[in-house]
C-alpha cells in the first residue's frame, strides 16, 4: 500500500529546512510512499526545482495573516483536497506550516499528524505559543535533535515526541574541488590561510562575534593574516560588512553572498567555524565534518551533540570571540591536530548523519506509526527514534511512558543552516 504524505513548508528559498525536505523527498522509496508539498507562499528556487523533479507543489497562498477570512478559506481547501486524495500523514515544518497542517490535517480528518521543530524558538512569544497549540493538535512532535526537546519542554511542549537527527549527502562531499582552484574562484590569496563560516546572515547565527574575534585573530596571528570568508545571504550583509570596516578588516573579509554548491568555499576552508548564538542542528556544521574540515564552533544547542562534547571539534563558550579566535589559530598552527579532528569529524558524519539513513528512519517511523493507528493502538509503543547503529542501520529506543499510559511525553527542549526563510506573520 502507497502512503499518502503532505508536506506542509515555509516559502522554499534556500535554507536548511528547505533543503532538508528536498532531501527526504528526493530519497523517499516511491513504491511506498507518494507525497506533495504545500506551502503558505508561492515561490522559492528550492519550488522550481521541486516541480522539475516531478515534485507537487501547491501554494496556499493565505497572505501575511493565518487570522483572515482568506486563510480561513484557502486551508477549508486545502482540507476538502486532503480528503478527496485520501492523505494519510500530515508532516509540517517550522511553525507556522505546521500549524497550518496541523489545522488542516485534523479538518480533513487525516490519520496521522506530526510536526518538526528543527529550531531554537527563543524568544519569539507568537512561536512560543504557536509551538504549545500544536504540540496538543499533532499526533508526534519531531527534533532532530536532544537539545531540541529539553527547549520544547520549557516552552510548555507537552506532546508525544520523536528524534530523527538530521542527514546530508556524505559522498558527495568527499568529493571537493582542490583548494588552490577553490581559493582562486572565490578571489581568496593561495598563499593565506582561510578561516570561514557558511550560514543566513541574521542575529542568531553570531557573524558579529566572528568579525570580532577574526580582528583578535590578526592581532595575534603573528604575521600569519588568516583570511575570512562568510558564506550567505540575509538581512544583517550591510551591517556586517559596516562592522568589518570599523574593525579595519575590509582587505581580510571576503563576503561571497549565497553560494550553490557550497563544497567550493569548504574546500577553500583551513577551518571552519559555526559561531551561532543558538543552534539546532546545523546542516552547514554537517557538511563542514563530511567533508573533512576542522571545526571551531560555539558549545549551543546540537552542536555540543554533533561534535560529541568537543571530540570532533573544538568548542567554545556562545558570546567568547577572544576564545574563538584563540583555538581557531590553535588549528592552524598545530596542522596535525587539525588533521586528526577533522578526520574524526568526517567519520562521525559518514556514520551518524547521513541522509540515507535519516530518511530510512524516518520511513520506518512513518509506517510503524500508521500502522499502530490502524490498529487502534493510538500512539506507538517505539515513540522514541534514535539513529543510527555503527552499522548504519536505523534504531529505535522505546520511551518512558507517562501516568497517563501515553507513550513519552518530552520532559524538559532547544535552531538551522543556511537561508531560513522569513515566514509571514500571524
Amino acid at each position: 500500500m502507497t502512503i499518502r504524505i503532505a508536506y506542509f513548508a515555509p516559502l522554499l528559498t534556500t535554507g536548511g529546512t528547505q533543503r532538508h525536505l528536498q532531501q527526504v523527498l528526493a530519497l523517499l522509496d516511491p513504491a511506498r510512499f507518494s507525497a506533495r508539498v504545500l506551502t503558505l507562499r508561492p515561490g522559492g528556487e528550492v519550488e522550481a526545482e521541486l516541480r522539475a523533479a516531478g515534485i507537487a507543489v501547491t501554494s496556499l497562498d493565505l497572505g501575511s495573516s493565518l487570522l483572515t477570512p482568506r486563510a480561513a478559506a484557502a486551508m477549508t481547501r486545502a482540507a476538502r483536497a486532503l480528503r478527496r486524495d485520501g492523505v494519510q500523514l500530515v508532516h509540517g515544518y517550522q511553525w507556522r506550516p505546521a500549524l497550518v497542517g496541523a489545522l488542516v490535517g485534523r479538518l480533513a480528518g487525516v490519520p496521522l499528524v506530526l510536526a518538526s521543530k528543527r529550531s531554537l524558538t527563543g524568544g519569539d512569544v507568537r512561536a512560543r505559543l504557536a509551538w504549545r497549540f500544536i504540540a496538543r493538535r499533532a499526533d508526534t512532535g519531531l527534533f532532530n535533535a536532544g537539545a531540541l526537546r529539553v527547549g520544547g519542554a520549557r516552552l510548555g511542549m507537552r506532546a508525544h515526541w520523536a528524534t530523527i537527527p538530521s542527514g546530508i549527502d556524505v559522498e558527495r562531499f568527499r568529493a571537493l574541488p582542490p583548494a588552490t582552484e577553490a581559493r582562486a574562484a572565490l578571489g581568496l590569496d593561495p598563499r593565506r590561510p582561510v578561516v570561514g563560516a557558511i550560514g543566513r546572515l541574521e542575529r542568531r547565527k553570531g557573524h558579529d562575534h566572528f568579525l570580532t574575534a577574526a580582528h583578535a585573530m590578526l592581532a595575534l596571528a603573528n604575521g600569519l593574516r588568516p583570511q575570512i570568508l562568510i558564506v550567505g545571504a540575509g538581512p544583517l550583509r550591510e551591517e556586517l560588512e559596516r562592522q568589518a570596516a570599523a574593525l579595519g578588516l575590509t582587505e581580510s573579509v571576503r563576503f561571497t553572498g549565497e553560494i550553490a554548491d557550497v563544497r567550493v568555499p569548504l574546500a577553500a576552508m583551513d577551518v571552519f567555524v559555526l559561531p551561532s548564538h543558538a543552534e539546532g542542528m546545523s546542516n552547514a556544521l554537517l557538511e563542514a565534518m563530511a567533508a573533512a574540515r576542522p571545526v571551531v564552533a560555539t558549545a549551543v544547542g546540537g552542536t555540543r551533540e554533533v561534535l560529541e562534547g568537543g571530540r570532533t571539534g573544538v568548542l567554545v563558550p556562545p558570546g567568547d570571540p577572544t576564545a574563538m579566535a584563540r583555538e581557531v589559530l590553535a588549528l592552524l598552527t598545530d596542522a596535525p591536530h587539525a588533521a586528526r579532528l577533522a578526520t574524526a569529524a568526517a567519520h562521525r558524519a559518514e556514520r551518524t548523519y547521513s541522509a540515507h539513513a535519516m530518511v530510512t528512519s524516518l520511513e520506518a517511523f512513518y509506517t510503524d506509526r500508521l500502522e499502530s493507528r490502524e490498529k487502534g493502538e493510538g500512539r506507538s509503543p517505539r515513540e522514541n527514534v534514535g539513529r543510527k547503529n555503527e552499522g548504519g542501520r536505523a534504531r529505535e529506543r522505546s520511551s518512558r511512558p507517562t501516568g497517563s499510559g501515553g507513550i513519552g511525553s518530552a520532559q524538559g527542549a532547544e535552531r538551522p543552516s543556511t537561508g531560513r526563510a522569513p515566514g509571514s506573520s500571524i
